[in-house]
C-alpha cells in the first residue's frame, strides 16, 4: 500500500512542475499518440520539497511496450522542445514498461532516458527509483500508484546503497581531497550540498531503512553527527533553497572546503560501517 504523506497531495505538484509536465504531455501525445500511458514523479519532490532555483523534475514515464526507433526520435525531439521552453527546471527521467516496474530493477534492460537534459537511447535504472515510486511517488497520469505493481526489496536497496558509497562516493571524495589544497578557486558552490547532503542521505537509508529527501538528509546529519556541523549543513541547505551560499563562512573558501571534506569523510566512514544486512527491517 502506498504510504501516507506529510503534505496535501491535492496541492501538489507545484504550478511550475505542472507547467513542465503539461507541456511535455501535450507534445508527446501529439508526437507519439498513445505511447505514454503513465507519468509519475520521483525524487525530493515526492517528499513535498520544491525549490524553483535548484530543484529538478525527475519523472518515470510508462509505456505499453518498448518505443520503436521512430518513437525514440520523436521522444528526443519532444525533450528538446521542453528544454528550449523551460531551461529550468530540468526535466529528467526514463521510459519503462508496466512489466519493468513489476520486476527487480536490476532485471530491467537499458531504457531510453534523459540525464541533465541530454537524451540517451539507452541508460540504466536503479532500485532507488522503484522504491521512491512505490513509497512516495507523485501521480500525474495513469493509474494511481497504489494500483500499480512495483517491485520493492529493502535488502536489495540497502545493498545497492552500500555499494554506491564505495563505488561512487569514496572515489568522488578522493578527487575532492586532491583538488582542495591547490585549486580552491575552481570549487563550485554546488559541491557543498552535493557532498554534505548526498552522503548522509545514504547513511539515513542504511541506518533507518527509510528513504529521505535532501533536506531530510541535512536534518539527519545534524542529529547523528552533532551540532559541530550545523553551520555547514545550514550552508548546504541554503544553497539548495536559493542557489547561492549565504556567506556564513565569511568568504573563507579554504575553511569551507576543509569542513566539506572533513564532514564528508566522517559521514562516509560511518555509513560504510553500517551493516547492509541488518537483522530487522522498517516500513517506508
Amino acid at each position: 500500500m502506498h504510504p501516507a504523506h506529510g503534505f496535501d497531495r491535492a496541492l501538489w505538484p507545484p504550478d511550475q512542475v505542472g507547467q513542465v509536465t503539461g507541456l511535455y504531455l501535450g507534445l508527446v501525445d501529439e508526437a507519439a499518440p498513445g505511447l505514454v500511458e503513465g507519468l509519475y514523479l520521483r525524487g525530493s519532490l515526492d517528499f513535498g520539497e520544491w525549490y524553483a532555483a535548484t530543484s529538478d523534475v525527475d519523472f518515470v514515464a510508462v509505456t505499453a511496450g518498448r518505443p520503436t526507433p521512430e518513437q525514440l526520435r520523436a521522444l528526443r525531439d519532444v525533450h528538446t522542445r521542453v528544454g528550449e521552453t523551460f531551461t529550468r527546471p530540468p526535466f529528467d527521467g526514463f521510459y519503462v514498461t508496466w512489466a519493468d516496474l513489476a520486476r527487480p530493477s536490476y532485471d530491467c534492460p537499458d531504457v531510453a532516458c534523459t540525464l541533465a537534459g541530454d537524451w540517451r537511447d539507452e541508460g540504466r535504472v536503479d532500485p532507488v527509483s522503484w522504491h521512491e515510486l512505490a513509497w512516495h511517488g507523485v501521480h500525474v497520469r495513469g493509474p494511481r500508484l497504489e494500483d500499480v505493481e512495483i517491485w520493492t526489496d529493502l535488502q536489495a536497496l540497502r545493498e545497492y546503497s552500500h555499494r554506491n558509497l564505495g563505488e561512487y562516493w569514496a572515489p568522488a571524495l578522493d578527487q575532492l581531497r586532491a583538488v582542495v589544497p591547490d585549486r580552491l578557486d575552481e570549487l563550485e558552490p554546488w559541491i557543498v550540498p552535493w557532498f554534505v547532503l548526498g552522503i548522509p542521505r545514504l547513511h539515513h537509508l542504511l541506518a533507518t531503512g527509510r528513504l529521505t529527501s535532501k533536506d531530510g538528509a541535512g536534518h539527519h546529519a545534524v542529529a547523528v553527527f552533532g551540532e559541530r556541523w550545523r553551520p555547514l549543513v545550514a550552508e548546504a541547505l541554503a544553497y539548495r533553497a536559493t542557489g547561492e551560499l549565504t556567506g556564513a563562512y565569511d568568504g573563507d573558501a579554504a575553511r569551507l572546503a576543509d569542513d566539506v571534506v572533513t564532514f564528508s569523510s566522517l559521514a562516509l566512514d560511518a555509513a560504510l560501517a553500517l551493516d547492509s544486512h541488518p537483522g530487522g527491517t522498517m516500513s517506508p
